[in-house]
């Protein structure tokens, strides 16, 4: 495990035994005995107080008292806050993403693969739209909040979205530094998680392997609120590293998008979405130097938006939508001179 990965799951099994000890102080069936998430949050910390000895963690934690003198409610308040300053935003999709899966894997690491079973194949497991699912060594699904999905091959039908994109296979091939794989699947928050294409929307998730077991879960992507999140860490990362490194890492497997990217091409090919999808950068000379399709690379970034009224010397960072009738919807910032794009158009503009 990377110093990176073992950080971020420590943290995530201190603040799954901190919030299920608090859960079970209180009324409500946190699925875990007050004796049990204690020997969570200890074995936790005396992982923790065994790594300082090879300089991994903060030597102080090695002043942790022993596993038998118990949490009062006022130590565990204390990891609380410890920790929740280190759990993303729901606003972060992507990184929140990261942090339940991270979440289950500690689960698993901490209490075992029949605990972890038992708490994510429970429909109360499910947060707003996010749940996790489990794949073991066969490729078959042993963890899902929704009993149909147990026990199927994700090779087979379960791993097959609506427009036949079989996302099964590109699951299958994640290690664990973790990938991105994005199919269209039906969001639990606008419906149960049954078959049929009412409520499906287009999923990113984040796929991370232990002991070889696939780890999985992701968030559905608002069409409107997805363009937005792009442009926005587009600029964010030209602020941050300029050009270069906004190109790298949008085609860096690590990034929250790189794993659209044939997922948006099969579905341009398949005329799910209503037009074409695509993003863009555009140089201060009105050059596109960064496009989804390469081969509009060096043209004119007007040419992009057709008859569209597109200003890019008043552009800001906060950025703005350009919309021509019902062929163009294009949410476009400006930086440095640069102009950072992407949304939808009909094919015709592209002709």
């Amino acid at each position: 495990m990377t110093g990176r990965l073992r950080r971020t799951a420590s943290s995530a099994a201190l603040a799954l035994g901190a919030f299920a000890l608090l859960a079970a102080c209180g009324d409500n069936d946190a699925g875990l005995t007050r004796a049990e998430v204690e020997e969570v949050v200890r074995a936790e910390l005396a992982a923790e107080s065994s790594a300082s000895v090879e300089g991994t963690v903060n030597p102080d934690t090695a002043a942790v008292p022993p596993a038998t003198a118990g949490l009062t409610r006022a130590e565990v308040e204390e990891i609380v806050r410890a920790t929740i300053a280190g759990i993303p935003s729901k606003a972060a999709p992507a990184e929140y993403t990261q942090y339940v899966v991270d979440s289950a894997i500690a689960r698993y690491e901490t209490q075992g693969l029949d605990a972890a079973l038992a708490h994510y194949n429970r429909p109360e497991s499910i947060d707003g739209q996010w749940y996790v699912f489990i794949i073991d060594e066969n490729d078959l699904v042993i963890a899902h909040p929704d009993p149909e999905r147990r026990g199927l091959d994700v090779k087979a039908w379960v791993g097959t979205d609506a427009n036949g994109y079989e996302f099964g296979p590109d699951m299958l091939a994640a290690t664990e530094e973790g990938k991105w794989v994005s199919y269209v699947y039906r969001n639990p928050e606008s419906g149960d998680l049954g078959s049929g294409f009412d409520n499906v929307e287009l999923k990113n998730v984040w796929v991370t392997k232990r002991d070889g077991l696939l780890f999985a879960s992701g968030w559905y992507i608002d069409a409107d609120a997805f363009t937005k999140q792009l442009v926005s860490v587009a600029v964010d990362r030209y602020r941050e590293g300029g050009l270069e490194a906004t190109v790298a890492y949008f085609a860096s497997p690590g990034s929250a998008l790189a794993g659209l990217e044939t997922t948006v091409a099969y579905y341009n090919a398949a005329e799910t979405v209503d037009g074409q999808w695509f993003a863009f950068i555009g140089g201060p000379d009105g050059t596109i130097v960064g496009h989804s399709d390469p081969s509009k690379i060096g043209g004119d970034t007007r040419d992009l938006f057709g008859g569209a009224d597109f200003d890019a010397a008043h552009l800001t960072e906060s950025g703005e939508w350009v919309e021509e009738a019902e062929s163009l919807r294009v949410y476009v910032a400006g930086y440095d001179g640069y102009v950072f794009g992407t949304g939808w158009s009909r094919d015709e503009l592209d002709e």
